[in-house]
């Protein structure tokens, strides 16, 4: 008889232990792939949230509207490669991916990097910015939705500074005037960073930091600058009105009230009690009640410190106005109008007028030689229409990037062409930050926007201006006018 050894728990569920082991290790594998793929967007692009955070070649387009562009960019970058001269990186930062707290469009977004690679295909493939050597590579650097991820993204550049197979020399583009972007600003500063902002236009971001000077130089008038010279224009009216943002987080918003408060109230003319609203909060009742106020109090000229998306609700508003048979004159800054749309602005223009600032506008460029540099525009031109296919519109966005680019170009060459080692040593970013302090006199830049000259603080100095006169009826005969805030523009006679 077979006698029967009774078995032991392990012998008799060995089996369902092992299958749950490597269930367990399945899944616990699969978690660390799936944190993992989640962390990360492409090499050097993390996920912070919901956006793709940090800097690529070229290799990863941070949005679906910036593939095209993107794609051109890496082709022109790996192009720079295969040359046998030697290369230096210029990192475009700028956010490119967007929220509803943005103040600029995916649109606006793109047409920045394409004039980012217009300049660079400039660089690369003419003498155009100050010849031919180094070569460029565009680095694209997203610090998210308002700059809110300014932080890691600086570190990164930094850690690229001067070194490696990218080494970078300096940063352009920097979007508009947040806290973030002062915050990335001074942490660039501190890390010795060059940078040359396009559209950056608030004051204080080339102040000094920590005792020295910012090393962020601009290529747009700060506000100050384009208060001075929309005041100079409303020096016929006794009374303005300033509806005025009072979110915290908008240094531009901020920054233009002060200028607009202080700048205003001489010559006898007198700066009525302000009208707020904060865009940081519901704002789709205050309009209202502001155009009321406005309506009893008949200043002569209004002056709105906001940004685009609120410019539409107030004239909307103002449209609606229950003094509608009284002519308005409403005034702002940099660009908002082309923002929001011309066609959908001149439907809310009914016995109003809209005059407003622009930094770049190709419609300046006919007949005024002596305030714009021909090789630069039409080097625009050319490019836009090889590269783009089109022929230039409403592209501030563009033509301000391709300038900081070129900039910075300009400084990389001026640099290498300086150096009095034989063979010369590799350019690096304190060579390019000493250029910009002779950006000036016979040193001056050729711009697209304009010629650029830049004061000790890192300003450009006597920048032209595009002014537009806006109706219902389209733009009034002559606009634009091209001003500055000394009254024309830098004509260096070069």
């Amino acid at each position: 008889m077979v006698e029967f050894v009774p078995k032991s728990w392990w012998q008799r569920n060995r089996a369902r232990v092992l299958a749950a082991a490597v269930a367990l290790v399945l899944v616990a594998s699969a978690g660390v792939v799936v944190a993992w793929w989640t962390g990360r967007c492409a090499n050097g692009v993390s996920r912070i949230g919901d956006e793709c955070i940090g800097v690529t070649d070229g290799s990863y387009a941070f949005d679906d509207e910036l593939a095209e562009v993107t794609r051109k960019i890496k082709a022109e970058n790996d192009w720079v490669l295969q040359q046998p001269r030697p290369h230096v990186s210029i990192v475009y930062l700028a956010p490119m991916t967007l929220t509803e707290g943005d103040t600029i469009t995916m649109a606006s977004t793109r047409n920045g990097l394409e004039g980012a690679y217009l300049s660079q295909r400039r660089a690369n493939r003419t003498a155009g910015w100050h010849g031919d050597s180094p070569l460029i590579r565009i680095l694209l650097a997203n610090p998210g939705s308002q700059f809110k991820q300014w932080e890691p993204v600086t570190r990164q550049i930094v850690g690229m500074r001067d070194s490696g197979s990218e080494p970078v020399v300096a940063v352009a583009g920097l979007g508009q005037s947040h806290e973030g972007t002062a915050n990335a600003i001074t942490a660039l500063t501190r890390s010795r960073m060059p940078m040359v902002g396009a559209t950056v236009t608030a004051d204080g971001f080339t102040d000094r930091i920590d005792g020295g000077r910012s090393w962020m130089i601009r290529v747009a008038p700060p506000n100050s600058a384009q208060v001075r010279a929309v005041v100079d224009r409303l020096a016929d009216t006794r009374s303005a009105m300033l509806v005025q943002d009072d979110n915290q987080s908008d240094v531009f918003a901020r920054n233009l009230n002060e200028n607009f408060s202080r700048e205003y109230p001489r010559d006898g003319r007198e700066l009525l009690q302000p009208q707020i609203y904060d865009s940081s909060l519901d704002t789709a009742n205050s309009f209202s009640t502001i155009v009321t106020n406005i309506c009893v109090a008949q200043p002569d000229a209004i002056f709105f410190s906001g940004r685009f998306g609120d410019l539409k609700d107030l004239l909307a508003a103002l449209n609606a106005r229950i003094c509608g048979k009284r002519n308005l004159r409403v005034v702002t800054l940099d660009s908002l109008v082309n923002i929001a749309g011309i066609d959908k602005i001149k439907e809310q223009l009914s016995n109003m007028r809209l005059e407003y600032t622009q930094l770049a506008a190709p419609k300046a460029w006919d007949g005024r030689d002596q305030y714009f540099s021909t090789s630069a525009t039409n080097d625009f031109r050319n490019l836009l229409a090889s590269e783009f296919y089109r022929q230039p519109g409403d592209e501030e966005a563009a033509i301000m990037s391709y300038d900081a680019v070129g900039v910075a170009a300009t400084a990389i060459r001026r640099a290498a062409e300086n150096a009095t080692q034989n063979p010369a040593p590799p350019v690096t970013s304190d060579a390019v930050f000493q250029q910009f302090y002779a950006m000036n006199g016979a040193s001056v830049v050729p711009g697209a926007s304009g010629w650029i000259s830049l004061n000790e603080r890192g300003d450009p100095q006597q920048k032209a201006l595009s002014f537009f006169t806006l109706t219902g009826n389209g733009f009034a005969p002559g606009s634009p006018e091209v001003v500055s805030d000394t009254g024309l523009p830098l004509d260096p006679g070069l």
